[in-house]
């Protein structure tokens, strides 16, 4: 009638095995008249908050950063843009795209073949 993983109410201790060695999916609990696997109810979840929800930590009450790191990130900051401005820009080499597509290039030589036409 009672097993190693059941949760009775009688005078009997529950018997603790070592389930280091078993899987989560090999551990079943009694939850009511129900026996689930213990993976299935030992997992994190998000924390639902209710549409009234305020924050008690307001962010404007924490400390700012040191005065004395803050200005030595600045003209970091500063000194990086005036004095090697390209250097966080993508730097893209031309001549590694493609060329225009067959049918795009006739297209253009048509086109500049009958403006050369015209002009005469």
């Amino acid at each position: 009638m009672s097993n190693s993983n059941s949760n009775s109410n009688s005078d009997k201790k529950p018997v603790v095995t070592d389930l280091s060695s078993k899987n989560p999916d090999e551990i079943f609990v009694q939850l009511g008249n129900k026996r689930v696997p213990w993976s299935s109810i030992n997992k994190p979840h998000a924390v639902v908050h209710p549409e009234d929800h305020q924050p008690k930590v307001d962010a404007n009450a924490f400390p700012d950063v040191e005065p004395e790191v803050k200005q030595k990130e600045n003209l970091k900051e500063f000194d990086q843009a005036v004095l090697q401005p390209g250097v966080n820009k993508p730097q893209v080499d031309v001549n590694s795209f493609p060329d225009i597509e067959p049918e795009a290039k006739e297209r253009e030589e048509k086109l500049a073949a009958q403006r050369a036409k015209k002009n005469e």
